[in-house]
């Protein structure tokens, strides 16, 4: 008992720490990162756990074990804390969060919907499927639909795997969501990704109203590098160049939220510091691009969000959180404020502090709020089937 409760603090402290890239050697960002986004993921039951620790422990394991539960806890508040920010930036300020929200880590409302997979939308193989994910109980109209990218820093990742608690949200209250794969490095570089993300859009305006969704009513979501390509798909949608062979297809959409993703691609701000500034350098030229910067640096640009901003970009809602290890979230605020500055549209930032990287990816407290402030975001596009129904 007194090594569980030894192995929990360990989780308790990396999740309690906010050590972003900057703050430590390349080499070991990867391990601190799994160990912290475990114990934000699932600070309650740790918590709780950690207290029945105590209570079968013995010796100087008690007080391992209630330190280990009061880091759990602090961490839990936290969550609970960001998720009211989030709330709140979107004006869903009447909500509050039980009690309970964060113990059931891996109930992601997936018993309400039903998912077909495997559907081809493009020439790339098993790079170019998507599934389907509806409401168990469809409804009698056209429904909102909801396309997700996944992340994995543009060579790792598949569908079904990411946003398990927002796609299934979102379908059980009535949205027809598709979740797509795409051409990952380093056998495809860029721009092969967001042709791919164009093309699946361009594909689900098309047969979207086959699976019950309303074409005119899309909105985008992804994570990392699936943020970037919800973010870029959404500004570049009538870019030519990105849409080979499928050039005249409307890829526009009308709303996207992106989180915890990379939007300048040349870190014209230097947000990325230190030994992982030139890690990510070399693995975007060596995995990611066709080259670096200096051999394509047209491309570079094209492929930034921050280039595309533009005065009718859709709607966006970007989250970020302040203790990514992965990402900086200052990239996040920059391309928010950018945007801000030259589109119509809503744009709703909020950094949510203390916040690892992938923090969605199980139901915490945080996740509890966070699929209902999207919700809530994009609600204009449920009430405008309705008006027009």
């Amino acid at each position: 008992m007194t090594w569980i409760a030894l192995a929990l603090l360990v989780f308790a402290v990396a999740g309690s720490l906010s050590a972003t890239p900057d703050r430590l050697p390349a080499v070991l960002l990867g391990f601190y990162w799994l160990a912290s986004l475990m114990g934000q993921l699932f600070a309650l039951p740790l918590c709780l756990l950690a207290l029945v620790c105590a209570m079968f422990a013995q010796g100087w394991g008690i007080g391992v074990a209630l330190l280990a539960a009061t880091g759990f806890g602090c961490i839990h508040w936290r969550n609970r804390r960001a998720a009211r920010l989030l709330l709140d930036v979107v004006e869903e300020t009447e909500l509050k969060l039980p009690l309970h929200a964060g113990l059931t880590p891996f109930a992601t409302g997936k018993r309400k919907t039903t998912r077909l997979r495997g559907i081809s939308y493009g020439p790339g193989g098993k790079r170019n499927l998507l599934d389907v994910v509806q409401p168990r109980k469809p409804r009698d109209e056209p429904a909102p639909i909801l396309i997700h990218f996944h992340g994995g820093a543009w060579t790792v990742g598949d569908r079904d795997q990411q946003a398990k608690p927002l796609i299934h949200h979102m379908a059980a209250r009535g949205w027809v969501c598709f979740d797509a794969t795409y051409s990952l490095g380093p056998a495809s570089r860029g721009p092969d990704w967001i042709v791919d993300a164009l093309r699946a859009i361009a594909w689900v305006r098309a047969h979207a109203a086959e699976y019950g969704g309303d074409p005119p009513r899309i909105a985008l979501t992804g994570e990392s590098a699936g943020a970037h390509l919800a973010a870029l798909a959404a500004l570049a949608h009538d870019d030519p160049l990105l849409k080979p062979g499928f050039e005249a297809a409307d890829c526009s959409v009308r709303a996207a939220v992106p989180l915890y993703g990379r939007y300048d691609l040349l870190d014209r701000d230097h947000t990325l510091k230190r030994n992982h500034a030139a890690v990510i350098d070399k693995y975007m030229a060596t995995k990611v691009m066709p080259g670096p910067v200096h051999d394509c640096r047209d491309l570079w640009h094209a492929l930034s969000p921050l280039d595309r901003v533009r005065p009718d970009a859709p709607p966006m809602l970007i989250a970020h959180g302040t203790a990514d290890t992965m990402l900086p979230w200052q990239d996040a605020r920059t391309f928010a404020d950018a945007l801000r500055q030259v589109s119509q549209a809503p744009v709703r930032f909020c950094a949510l502090p203390y916040i690892q990287h992938g923090w969605d990816s199980a139901v915490s407290a945080l996740t509890w709020g966070h699929v209902r402030a999207v919700a809530a975001f994009l609600a204009p596009l449920e009430n405008a089937g309705r008006e027009r129904g």
